[in-house]
């Protein structure tokens, strides 16, 4: 399926009313009230060693991800990145700006960095190419590379990797969480057309 051209979109106006109400249904999902990730590793010298982990129940959890991956997909209307773009053009507050300017770095490392590093075969696993991995490999779509991908990796580091892609659905959605709260704020004190 080709992308979304930019003339396909709403009108910005329509973009933020289909962004806050895509929000609003993302924050209403079962998942988001208590989406909680853990990953423990314990292992003594000489002795086994014990992983833990505590993910969200999976069919909560795929439900979910409908909602989700509206806003982490590039040819969707409420994409997070363009709507980010078009708060930067047409926000009239010079302090939203700067919180939106710092929210969109910390986004962009986050797409970059994560909460850990991974790396395999001397390659950085960066979380986006992670989650692009899970959604289009395991959860939606059927890329057949990207399923074999996961299928060829060994329990501990699917872990890792799943671990990796579970925080960085926690930080993509803080981030949508954040733009729709600066719509909500910016058209309040009418700084937002």
């Amino acid at each position: 399926m080709a992308g979304r051209k930019r003339e396909d979109r709403y009108p910005p106006n329509e973009t933020f009313d289909a962004f806050v109400r895509r929000a609003e249904e993302l924050r209403l999902e079962p998942a988001a009230k208590d989406f909680h990730v853990e990953l423990s590793l314990q292992f003594q010298a000489g002795g086994p060693m014990t992983v833990t982990t505590r993910e969200p129940n999976e069919q909560i959890f795929r439900s979910f991800l409908m909602a989700f991956r509206k806003f982490v997909s590039a040819d969707e209307p409420v994409y997070a990145n363009y709507v980010s773009g078009l708060l930067m053009r047409d926000l009239r507050s010079d302090e939203l700006k700067g919180r939106l300017i710092d929210a969109r770095k910390q986004w962009q490392d986050a797409c970059k960095l994560g909460a850990m590093r991974l790396v395999e075969n001397g390659r950085v696993l960066e979380p986006e190419e992670i989650m692009d991995l899970w959604l289009n490999g395991g959860y939606f779509h059927n890329d057949r590379r990207k399923e074999e991908a996961l299928e060829r990796l060994d329990p501990l580091h699917k872990l890792f990797l799943r671990n990796a892609f579970l925080n960085h659905v926690i930080t993509a959605t803080n981030y949508i969480m954040f733009l729709a709260q600066v719509i909500v704020v910016a058209r309040r004190q009418g700084l937002l057309d």
